[in-house]
């Protein structure tokens, strides 16, 4: 990465003069065209240099190795011979120098920028509405295009990226997941059976131990979860995401994000249920309390927030989390603690009433997890991981229901008339809510992985956010020759990325540029030059990072033009608005960067 390696030349900062210091005058001047490569970097600086200041030059994004410079006794200037130098005979070249003063403290830095133009006359730009005799002094970047694979690279595309389709694979967010939704669905099941079904569990010590133990894995879980999915989102990784700094990023990360915060938040506040667990059989305090369990709870369910009826899958999301949690938390809470020994009638009664609640959650369970399926995937489960990953789930739930079904037949036939839970009774219910258990916490652990896929009905590819679009539509012939939408991700001076999508010809496309040019007022760029590496449908994009040099504010205009099956072709020009930082139209100096511009094929494309 060319940039990257310019700007690592640069030293640390320990103080900065009060007045920066400046370039007085430079060879080859800024903004100049040249038609021969230079022989030499020269720098007149208006402030005494030391000898660690650096210069750095790089021509269509690529190093040019230099060698050392030579300062001047003055200390006001330096020379770089560039005998031994490669620079393309047409390119578009940047200078980054960066001042330290004669005791090593950073003075300035800047970018100058050139252009060569070897065997033709310095290109210049005409300015618009004239007929193109007007010379502006202005060069035209052809800014290059590298991509030649059908995969892009989107990496540095957007800084945040949407938590529902990031951290595929992540080991790290596989397993936060799993422990933080396994544990908080106990925490729930379990004081949903002991406010419906056995109230006087929270006068058993084993029972407060329990929920204090489980709120504790909840909480380091959901702790390591949300490091893990921040690492996702920025792409940082998991070690970056431990620094609770970077967990306002998962605010960009759509609502699957804002869940993992809004589930740490939470599953803090169950800390006072967890150790007051007589909060939920108050009637004064007991929907609060619950209703607080709940919510960390609902927020497993906040995932796929994209695709196609988001906002169906989430509230179906929730439902399924719920019911989840009262069913295969609730199971482990009977096998570990109601059924831990023989006991007095409440025994018996926490068991009937579990049967009865958990019937009703499994069924709940199963339909709103078919809903599920049928939005994520539809009627494929065979062409993607995430259908055959949903088929594996399917079974082992298939045979959690049917030992689901039998326990609960058990406990009709033998708590019936039952007064007291004896030890016989006590030890086959436990091994068979235990069985249970086990394999729900297998279901969970599948279910962690399966988020791990990206469904067919859910596109994964980062979403950019796009300020400028336009679209051409050319016809010739009375046919339509050339379908081009263009976007831009920012309308303010700087790196501004690019997305082109050609909708048509459905083939035979073949040199399609897009044409920028600059304000009449522009004095540092007149034109740039877009080479588009698309010959039929499909997507190509220059990410905002390295993104193209809009160095004036003020009106542009851009233009497409494209040899198609019809003929050549050229769009209309279509004006837009550059403005500056602050909104105002004010001029800039900017550095070309690496171009990555990459072709995405879409479908029949």
């Amino acid at each position: 990465m060319a940039l990257i390696s310019v700007a690592g030349l640069s030293t640390g900062v320990s103080a900065t003069p009060t007045e920066p210091n400046t370039i007085v005058s430079s060879s080859p001047a800024d903004g100049s065209v040249l038609d021969a490569a230079p022989v030499a970097i020269i720098l007149n600086f208006a402030q005494e240099i030391g000898e660690t200041t650096t210069v750095a030059l790089n021509c269509d994004a690529e190093i040019v190795t230099l060698p050392p410079p030579t300062f001047a006794d003055d200390d006001l200037s330096l020379t770089i011979d560039l005998a031994g130098a490669t620079i393309p005979s047409s390119s578009t070249c940047s200078i980054r120098w960066t001042s330290f003063d004669p005791d090593g403290v950073q003075s300035g830095d800047g970018i100058i920028t050139f252009n060569v133009s070897v065997g033709s006359a310095p290109a210049t730009t005409a300015a618009p509405g004239t007929d193109g005799g007007t010379d502006t002094g202005t060069p035209t970047a052809t800014v290059p295009s590298t991509g030649t694979t059908t995969t892009p690279d989107t990496s540095d595309a957007v800084p945040i990226n949407d938590f529902s389709v990031s951290g595929t694979g992540d080991g790290a967010v596989w397993l936060g997941r799993f422990l933080s939704t396994t544990s908080i669905a106990i925490l729930f099941g379990a004081l949903v059976i002991i406010t419906m079904a056995w109230p006087e569990g929270v006068e058993y010590l084993i029972t407060v131990r329990f929920l204090r133990v489980v709120w504790i894995v909840a909480m380091i879980s959901t702790f390591l979860f949300t490091a893990a999915a921040a690492g996702a989102v920025s792409g940082e990784g998991f070690s970056a995401g431990l620094s609770p700094g970077t967990w306002g990023e998962l605010a960009d990360g759509g609502w699957a994000g804002i869940a993992v915060l809004a589930r740490l938040l939470l599953v803090a506040a169950s800390g006072a249920v967890a150790f007051r667990p007589d909060l939920v059989i108050d009637p004064t305090t007991q929907l609060g309390a619950l209703g607080i369990v709940g919510l960390a709870t609902a927020m497993i369910g906040v995932t796929r927030t994209v695709g196609d009826l988001a906002f169906v899958g989430i509230v179906v999301g929730i439902v399924h989390a719920i019911a989840m949690a009262i069913w295969i938390g609730g199971v482990v809470f009977v096998a570990r603690i109601v059924l831990a020994g023989p006991g007095e009638e409440d025994l018996v009664h926490a068991v009937r009433g579990f049967s009865r609640i958990s019937m009703g959650a499994m069924i709940v369970t199963v339909a709103s997890g078919v809903v599920l399926l049928v939005r994520l995937d539809g009627g494929d489960l065979f062409s993607s991981g995430h259908g055959r990953v949903v088929l594996l789930k399917a079974v082992i739930v298939a045979v959690l229901v049917f030992l689901a079904i039998t326990a609960r037949q058990v406990v009709g036939q033998r708590l019936a008339r039952a007064h007291e839970m004896g030890v016989r009774e006590a030890d086959r219910l436990r091994r068979a809510f235990g069985t249970e258990a086990a394999i729900g916490t297998l279901v969970l652990a599948v279910s962690a992985w399966l988020l791990a896929f990206t469904p067919n009905s859910i596109d994964d590819s980062p979403q950019i956010p796009y300020e400028v679009s336009t679209q051409f539509t050319v016809e010739q012939q009375g046919q339509e020759a050339l379908d081009v939408i263009v976007r831009l991700t920012d309308d303010r001076v700087g790196f501004i990325g690019m997305e082109v999508e050609v909708r048509a010809p459905d083939e035979g496309l073949a040199n399609l540029q897009v044409i920028f040019t600059a304000p009449p007022t522009a004095t540092r760029i007149g034109q740039i030059i877009q080479p588009v590496p698309l010959t039929g449908p499909g997507v190509a994009v220059r990410l905002a990072a390295n993104g193209l040099p809009f160095a004036e504010s003020g009106e542009w205009t851009v233009q497409v033009t494209a040899t198609t099956p019809l003929g050549p072709v050229e769009s209309d020009i279509r004006p837009f608005i550059v403005f500056e930082a602050d909104g105002t139209t004010a001029t800039t100096e900017l550095l070309v960067p690496e171009a990555s511009l990459v072709p995405v094929t879409t479908a029949g494309g």
